[in-house]
This record gives structure tokens, C-alpha cells and sequence, in this order.
């Protein structure tokens, strides 16, 4: 978004940012209050794999959860921190900041889920609970037990 010339709002082209050898398993945007956008992204870099015959390198290539923020000022994405997962990631939830929460993200990890934020604060991770001899598949217009 941009202003012209009299103070009205207008639609700027899109901004661009381009990360070789990355796939992306979820996006979220983190809720910063009027600072500048910041968003998480799991990643997984696989630039080392493609070149490795052995298939070694895939085995100890972790996933990343990596914070960008886009500079409104100078108009760019600027990768502010990057962190390897102990375990892999499938599914990033927000958390909401300001007057209603702390702000970051839980990562939704096999068997358990971790509160990340961005700084100095502590990783909260917790075990999913489960209960003997049934499996519950969640759904998102339900839930569904299976024997």
C-alpha cells in the first residue's frame, strides 16, 4: 500500500521474494500489533541434497522455522532469525499478541506441540496426550474414533 499524491491509499505491485532449493510446509502471519509484518515459515532446505548420490546429507537435513519480517520503509523481506526443529514440523497455528496474548507460533510436531517465539523467550514444548487402544483422527468439521 502506498499514498499518492492527495493522501488516498493505493495498491502498490507485489513485492517479490525468491529462496532457491526451499520448500515451504506452512506460512502464518504473527501478530506484531502496528510494527512492521512479520511472518513463519517452516522450511526445508534441500539445495545439499540435490547434490549428494549417497542420500546421507537427507537424512541429517533438519527443518527450519524461520521468522521474516517486510520492512515497510524500505519496502523488502528481511529474514530476521532462522531456527532447526528437533523434530519436523507439519503445521503452523498463530498466536495472538498485544492485549490478547504473548504472540509467536505453535508448531505442530509428531507427537507434540512447541510454542516458538521470536527473542530470548524459551520454547514451551508439550506432549500430545493420547489414550490406550483408541486412535482419535481429528477432522476439521469433526472428530472420528477409530478401534
Amino acid at each position: 500500500m502506498n499514498r499518492d499524491a492527495q493522501a488516498n491509499l493505493t495498491i502498490s505491485s507485489p513485492l517479490e521474494a525468491h529462496k532457491q532449493f526451499t520448500l515451504c510446509y506452512g506460512v502464518v502471519g504473527i501478530d506484531v500489533g502496528f510494527e512492521n509484518p512479520t511472518f513463519a515459515c517452516l522450511e526445508y532446505d534441500y539445495e545439499d541434497c540435490d547434490n549428494d548420490p549417497t542420500g546421507e546429507i537427507v537424512a541429517k537435513t533438519q527443518q527450519t522455522l524461520t521468522f521474516y519480517e517486510l520492512d515497510l520503509g524500505l519496502n523488502h523481506v528481511v529474514r530476521k532469525y532462522a531456527e532447526a526443529l528437533q523434530d519436523p514440523g507439519n503445521m503452523l497455528i498463530p498466536v495472538p499478541g498485544g492485549q490478547d496474548g504473548p504472540s509467536g507460533v505453535i508448531v505442530c510436531c509428531e507427537n507434540y506441540i512447541v510454542y516458538k517465539n521470536l527473542g530470548d523467550q524459551p520454547d514451551i514444548r508439550v506432549p500430545i496426550p493420547r489414550r490406550r487402544g483408541i486412535i482419535s483422527l481429528v477432522k476439521a468439521t469433526g472428530c472420528k474414533s477409530v478401534q
